[in-house]
């Protein structure tokens, strides 16, 4: 028998055909590219959306059917986060470094503790619990360093049923002795993960090269090599965060036209390919983007909490749509989407530029989705897509519930939810129409 659920509250979603450039920029202007429905529903079966619609008009389809009750509640796609460190938990809010020192001082020190296995296992359960707290349903994540500890994060994603982009972090050089791996076990282990977990459920593998300072010429080589072998299996990777960064892999690289060109050399800028932060970026790496579809993942929180710098969001979003939101928690404070959208904000006003609402959700959703190649499956509550959503209440919080008494209008909405929200106002989370996370009535 067929499982069929009707969840009844506020929908918001964006169409298939929303664009960064079709998007309204302000509440005034018209837009047939999103769907906002005051009383609606969401009907599920079998994990996949079947319809949605106005309540009155489907209360009549529906009367023999389970409704879960929200109104006054949002129901909308779940987030996406398109880079953030599954084993960097324990060391957020590590106070005040700039980014190498950083990863030398806390970073290198915590995560080699995942050579026990029970520590990575807690750790990792953690991680994820939060994640989906926080409403996240999607990740792009690096994985641990070691072979058992990223063979029990797949198993834990793989037990909440998540669509979940991952992978073992890859390092063979310039790294602590105790942190790191041979080439050829960096190999071995991403190859054994390959074949265990891409494409296993809702499981898609990511080569994770940490970022270029920490990997060899020939390390670079065989993630080519495993990209030429499985090319669907995803990559991702750090660049242009920090300037001092930049300057250290000029000076190993000398051949290399700028940062990109170091990966581009070995055939790993793709349309698969995700590089996190990409602050400092020339135009000619812009145009290396324009030309391979690779994606962009922007961190404006970790990038102000590091002290990186500022992403230039409208100068880069003449070149690609392919840009994306991402906590980069453990560099980032925080695993809240709510709070990346509100210091993407905050980081375009300090270039005195305004970024819609409108854009920062879909950045956030349908953006990301469509970036990774996954937009058929989830980022919008369209009929046949997974049932990956979340319910927001705009009341959870005394803030909120009072503002938002002062707003008549989605875009005003979204707005407020973007600058006052955290994970209060997640009220529940669904994963293939399963109930992951509801919070205390």
């Amino acid at each position: 028998m067929k499982k069929r659920l009707a969840y009844r509250g506020s929908i918001f979603t964006f169409k298939g055909t929303a664009t960064l450039d079709n998007l309204p920029r302000k509440k005034d202007d018209l837009s047939d590219h999103y769907l906002y429905i005051e009383d609606g529903v969401l009907l599920v079966e079998d994990g996949l959306i079947k319809k949605v619609g106005d309540y009155n008009e489907l209360k009549g389809e529906i009367n023999d059917i389970e409704i879960i009750d929200y109104k006054g509640k949002i129901i909308t796609p779940g987030f996406i986060d398109t880079h953030i460190h599954a084993a960097q938990s324990g060391i957020v809010a590590a106070y005040g470094e700039k980014l190498l020192e950083w990863l030398n001082n806390y970073v290198f020190p915590f995560e080699s503790g995942y050579k026990d296995e029970e520590v990575a296992r807690k750790d990792l359960n953690f991680f994820l619990d939060h994640l989906i707290q926080n409403g996240t349903t999607t990740a792009c994540a690096f994985g641990p360093l070691f072979y058992n500890a990223t063979d029990i994060f797949f198993t834990e994603i793989d037990k909440r049923n998540m669509r979940f982009i991952t992978g073992n972090i890859l390092m063979d050089t310039n790294s602590p002795e105790y942190f790191m791996l041979s080439t050829k076990d960096n190999y071995d282990n991403a190859k054994k993960l390959i074949e265990k977990w891409h494409n296993k459920n809702r499981i898609h593998y990511s080569l994770c090269p940490r970022f270029a300072l920490s990997c060899s010429e020939e390390m670079l080589e065989l993630s080519g090599d495993l990209k030429k072998q499985y090319p669907d299996i995803y990559l991702q990777t750090h660049l242009d965060e920090n300037l001092n960064e930049i300057k250290e892999v000029k000076r190993i690289f000398p051949w290399s036209k700028h940062y990109l060109d170091v990966y581009d050399r070995y055939n790993l800028v793709t349309d698969r390919s995700v590089f996190g932060h990409c602050i400092h970026t020339t135009d000619a790496e812009l145009e290396l983007f324009k030309a391979s579809q690779a994606i962009i993942a922007w961190c404006p929180i970790s990038n102000n909490f590091l002290g990186s710098g500022l992403f230039d969001f409208k100068r880069t979003s003449k070149f690609t749509e392919n840009i994306t939101l991402a906590t980069d928690m453990g560099g980032g404070n925080t695993f809240s989407m709510f709070a990346v959208m509100d210091d993407a904000y905050k980081v375009c006003m300090l270039q005195s530029y305004k970024l819609p609402s409108m854009i920062r959700w879909y950045l956030a959703t349908l953006g990301s989705a469509k970036a990774l190649k996954i937009a058929d499956k989830i980022g919008s509550l369209e009929p046949g897509k997974e049932a990956d959503f979340i319910v927001i209440d705009p009341q959870a919080s005394p803030i909120l519930k009072y503002r938002s008494a002062q707003v008549n209008d989605i875009f005003e909405l979204l707005f407020i939810l973007m600058t006052l929200a955290d994970d209060r106002q997640i009220k529940a989370t669904y994963i293939l129409g399963n109930c992951a996370y509801e919070a205390d009535s």
